[in-house]
């Protein structure tokens, strides 16, 4: 800052001293406070302190110096715990502070009604400690305002840009979105040279710039989630291809075993078992579960045990000793191996009763599938709706790099520099290889 420059009258300190001295006589009768904050600066400075002359010109317009306070004045416990009083009171009616000053334990939200950024703090974090000041539970105040100042072609709005890149960033993390696959990373929000060069200037092109990035960066995330979405597309129409025509053929043996089922209901109940045919339910049953007891802890085995209804029988051990009884025709059917003789028998001839109603599901599955595959064929090959607008944004990005010099080599630090001849051109030699180094870096390109 430069103590000697000319008092813009349209400055954003002075914008923002009428702000807050409307809202301090607006409020007078309930006596209302607001809190004001400035990282950039400090009470003490020596020179030019935008404290010191927000707070004098704030007196000029017949603000009371009782009615303002530093909170860097206030080093001890005791003493911010009686500024904080006084706040609460509606004493102390315009309080400064930075960050870190003002920040988390500052409770004085009772009489809050206005809040003030005079610059952008580095974190996302920060901005929400600021306003969580008066965003707080307490506050007697129903509406309350918040105030950002920013002034046009300067380094505010790269500040502002910055925070907004990385609250995406880290909102990004915490989503949980498995579509985002690719993150924005921090370090791109640090600034070349040129960057800072092109912000002094006031170039509007950095504006647009911050305004292309996040508008492709948006794009570049729609456009990947559009592709993933087609592999699952293409996927899942695969399957259901491949569904369908599994259900068909095992219609196609249900149908062939139906024709083949022999008559078991009733009277007609005959089962073969271990070469004996038994027409009694009960014999049976017992003979199977005797069976089931003896393959216990034999995870995979398949014993032929007869035949039933026209088909092989078999036993099988499944997961955790579970037997299952199969009837192997054009297609595998099972039954349960229960607790009693009898019920491991209705479990049978359930199996056997039911082809009709299986293939009822069958016909009804094979249905689904192939309306699912209908519907996916339609949307398989679909464009990005946005391909069109995510070209020009990263034609013009690269425009606008190239016209604010981006990719140019910076300049080497003056702390580099050495005086030693000899020294010097080795230096020389080895900035030389770094320079050619450098020219092919490409600055990182925001991938979402």
């Amino acid at each position: 800052m430069k103590p000697a420059a000319k008092d813009d009258p349209q400055g954003k300190v002075n914008q923002a001293v009428e702000n807050i001295f409307r809202i301090w006589q607006e409020s007078k009768p309930e006596r209302s406070a607001q809190l004001v904050f400035c990282d950039l600066s400090t009470p003490k400075d020596r020179g030019f302190s935008v404290y010191r002359d927000a707070a004098d010109k704030l007196e000029r317009l017949g603000v009371p110096s009782g009615d303002i306070a530093f909170m860097q004045d206030y080093d001890s416990d005791a003493s911010k715990l009686t500024l904080f009083r006084d706040v609460r009171a509606g004493k102390v009616r315009v309080l400064f502070g930075s960050t870190q000053k003002m920040g988390s334990g500052t409770n004085v939200q009772e009489r809050l009604i206005a809040l003030h950024h005079f610059d952008a703090p580095w974190r996302p974090a920060d901005v929400e400690q600021r306003e969580g000041r008066i965003l707080r539970q307490g506050n007697k105040n129903e509406v309350i305002s918040i105030y950002r100042y920013v002034t046009e072609g300067s380094f505010d709005a790269y500040m502002w840009q910055t925070l907004e890149t990385k609250a995406k960033f880290i909102a990004q993390v915490m989503s949980g979105d498995m579509t985002i696959r690719r993150l924005e990373d921090l370090d791109s929000a640090a600034l070349t040279y040129a960057e800072v060069k092109a912000i002094a200037s006031g170039n509007p092109l950095v504006i647009e710039k911050a305004q292309v990035d996040a508008e492709l960066m948006r794009l570049t995330r729609l456009r990947s989630a559009h592709a993933e979405e087609q592999y699952r597309i293409r996927t899942n129409l695969r399957r259901s291809h491949e569904d369908s025509e599994t259900f068909a053929a095992r219609l196609a043996n249900l149908r062939q075993d139906i024709t083949t089922r022999q008559d078991t209901s009733e009277d007609n109940f005959s089962i073969e078992l271990d070469g004996q045919t038994l027409d009694n339910r009960g014999i049976a049953g017992e003979l199977m579960v005797r069976r089931a007891e003896k393959m216990k802890n034999r995870f995979g085995d398949e014993v032929r045990m007869g035949c039933f209804a026209g088909f092989d029988l078999f036993l099988r051990v499944g997961f955790n000793d579970n037997i299952e009884i199969i009837l192997r025709g054009k297609n595998r059917y099972s039954a349960r191996v229960t607790d009693t003789a009898l019920g491991t028998v209705r479990s049978l001839e359930a199996a056997v009763q039911g082809f009709e109603e299986r293939m009822g599901r069958l016909a009804g599955d094979i249905a689904d599938t192939q309306k699912r595959a209908k519907e996916l064929e339609g949307k398989v090959g679909a464009p990005f709706e946005h391909e069109e607008r995510f070209h020009k944004l990263v034609k013009r990005q690269s425009e606008i790099e190239e016209k604010l010099d981006l990719t140019r080599n910076q300049a080497p630090s003056q702390a580099e520099a050495v005086t030693d001849d000899e020294d010097t051109g080795r230096k020389n030699s080895e900035g030389h290889a770094q320079t050619e180094t450098n020219r092919h870096r490409k600055r990182a390109a925001v991938r979402v």
